[in-house]
């Protein structure tokens, strides 16, 4: 494993603790990471809050920031204005601007753009793209041939065979409770 590469510069006129402005990192282990542009290659990271983050290979369990571009790497939870993310899975993520090219768990944002992939649950204004995969999907307008694996006829079905199963439970336990 080669030595981490780091590279950061401070505000010097400003005596107080501040973040970094620049954040380059690869081939390393991280707990967190605070600054205005973060760079990571090949890491794997507990937290990264930024202005702008670039992660490629590698995973992070949670970032913050107002840009996130990710390519072939994995992300717990994401919340930022604008991500674009490539190849890989994302957990929960929470933008304004979505594009993705991979697998999303859930996907909440303004406006979305979702290329090959699949999603877990998509909540959008607006959702754009090709083919698009998805649980279920819950968007105001959609710019897309959309294949949900959940549909009314689906929702409905689950639904009175879940309240027959809970009546039928219930039942048990009161015939179980008065013997």
């Amino acid at each position: 494993m080669s030595e981490p590469e780091m590279s950061s510069e401070s505000n010097q006129s400003n005596p107080e603790p501040t973040k970094n402005e620049a954040y380059n990192l690869a081939n390393a282990p991280v707990n967190c990471v605070e600054a205005e542009v973060v760079r990571l290659s090949q890491c794997s990271v507990n937290q990264v809050t930024a202005e702008s983050i670039d992660f490629n290979n590698g995973v992070i369990q949670t970032a913050h920031g107002q840009n996130i571009n990710v390519r072939n790497s994995g992300v717990l939870i994401s919340s930022s204005n604008a991500i674009n993310f490539t190849n890989g899975g994302i957990g929960v993520a929470s933008s304004n601007e979505a594009t993705v090219n991979g697998n999303v768990g859930m996907l909440i944002s303004q406006s979305a753009t979702l290329g090959e992939g699949q999603t877990g649950l998509v909540v959008s204004r607006e959702v754009h793209g090709g083919k698009i995969k998805a649980v279920i999907m819950i968007a105001g307008d959609t710019h897309a041939p959309v294949e949900t694996v959940v549909d009314q006829r689906s929702v409905a079905l689950f639904g009175l065979a879940a309240g027959m199963a809970l009546g039928l439970v219930m039942s048990l336990f009161r015939l179980i409770k008065v013997r």
